[in-house]
């Protein structure tokens, strides 16, 4: 511990709540006190201290009588600028702490010393007790199985074993070196935390907690549920930040999620997400394409060659659909048993664009699907290969607007659908004019 009080004047003292004097002196001697000192070395009246003391070390315990001497004739010189804290010193029973401030003076034309003495024994009580109210609060940290982070600006001030395991540091030294922590945070989120962090610190400290993601130290990504309020580290404001690990909550949650929204065999969306995801275009008006699949001849593939190989060819299919669908925005779902639909944003184009195209954007990605598919080979009982072929319903356009047109969409993809199946089954089919029959003219929308 340390206390640094720096006066180079004899001016008295303000800033303690405790008893402070003058003492004049001169060849050591004792020539004037005043009634404080006088309390504070154990008398009754300034007279009763100056009718007992001659030599000014005779109220000195003899353990301090050496540096007194010291510092009286370097004070004597001029040569003495600060003060002297004298820590736990024993006088008449009682235990003080004292801080003296000497200045340089005559009397009577001869060199004499007029030291001021302040009893700041309640202060170093109180800073010793803050000390150890900070020791045991550092070592509820570093015992916490929290993750206990404090920091300002993001500079780490103190940091415990369990926030240093959490995010996969090496050491507490490690961190604490670090300049700063925000790179465990992803870059999207940094200025959402820096803002965060400014907020506590002027007061508006949050009422609940967040959960967030961090890349962690050790290259791993994990989800934490961080607390953050504002303390005060060695005098100056800055933030505390409790996290508990939650990534296996999250990724439940996550899971959970998935499950909810995609079908488990083939991992494409269900038919009750798909209609989630329309709400977005419908909202806007937005004009979109819709593919409609079925695989041929599915039950014979179910009856001869068994439930499991059916499934083989279903999943297949999905995953075929989506390799060509991920790079248009769109969404890929299952319909129904061997069914599945399509629906992506139609690609803007001028008019004249448009009749110098042969086919549309839909119409090639369902020949591109179609063809692909029909090329791969399976595998049924004792290794027996076969192939299997999909028919596709396609509307090219359609500015959805409501639920009614969605179905409308629906309902002509799924008649082109039949026409392909009607037509021999292995092919595409598209909706007449390849628009939505609630559409308006097809010139109106290309632009």
């Amino acid at each position: 511990m340390s206390i640094q009080l720096d006066l180079t004047t004899a001016t008295p003292c303000q800033n303690f709540d405790s008893v402070q004097g003058y003492i004049t002196l001169q060849d050591h001697l004792v020539i004037d006190v005043d009634d404080n000192i006088a309390k504070i070395f154990g008398y009754v009246s300034r007279e009763t201290l100056l009718n007992n003391v001659d030599f000014v070390y005779s109220i000195v315990p003899e353990n301090y009588r050496g540096s007194v001497r010291e510092r009286y004739l370097s004070a004597i010189k001029g040569q003495l600028q600060k003060g002297k804290l004298y820590k736990d010193v024993s006088i008449n029973g009682r235990t003080l702490s004292l801080f003296s401030l000497a200045q340089a003076i005559k009397v009577n034309d001869r060199p004499a010393l007029r030291v001021m003495i302040i009893d700041i024994t309640s202060v170093v009580a109180s800073e010793r007790k803050h000390q150890a109210q900070d020791r045991m609060y550092r070592a509820l940290l570093n015992s916490s199985k929290q993750g206990v982070l404090i920091h300002r600006n993001f500079k780490p001030l103190m940091v415990n074993q369990a926030w240093v395991e959490m995010q996969g540091a090496k050491s507490i030294s490690q961190v604490l070196t670090m300049e700063s922590v925000i790179s465990i945070i992803p870059p999207d989120n940094r200025i959402n935390a820096m803002r965060r962090s400014n907020n506590i610190l002027a007061g508006n400290t949050p009422s609940f907690s967040s959960v967030v993601e961090n890349h962690c130290l050790d290259g791993s990504k994990k989800h934490f549920n961080i607390y953050d309020n504002i303390i005060y580290w060695e005098g100056e404001k800055a933030i505390q930040v409790v996290v508990e690990d939650v990534t296996d909550k999250v990724r439940l949650e996550q899971e959970l999620l998935h499950r909810a929204l995609h079908d488990d065999l083939t991992q494409v969306f269900n038919r009750s997400a798909i209609y989630d995801w329309l709400k977005e275009p419908v909202n806007n008006h937005t004009e979109i394409s819709c593919l409609l699949f079925d695989i041929d001849d599915f039950k014979k593939i179910n009856d001869q060659f068994g439930h499991n190989v059916g499934d083989e060819v279903i999943r297949t299919l999905a995953q075929t659909i989506k390799k060509h669908v991920k790079i248009l925005n769109g969404v890929v779902g299952r319909w129904g048993g061997e069914e599945f639909i399509v629906f992506f944003p139609r690609a803007r184009t001028t008019y004249a664009t448009a009749l110098a195209t042969a086919e549309s954007q839909a119409r090639i990605v369902g020949e591109r699907i179609c063809e692909e598919f029909r090329s791969l080979q399976f595998l049924g009982f004792n290794r027996k290969k076969f192939q299997s072929s999909v028919s596709i319903g396609i509307t090219d356009s359609c500015v959805v607007r409501s639920s009614r047109s969605i179905n409308t969409l629906i309902k002509v993809t799924d008649d082109a659908l039949y026409q392909a199946k009607a037509r021999g089954k292995n092919r595409v089919s598209v909706t007449p004019e390849g628009r939505c029959v609630e559409c308006e003219p097809k010139t109106a929308y290309l632009r």
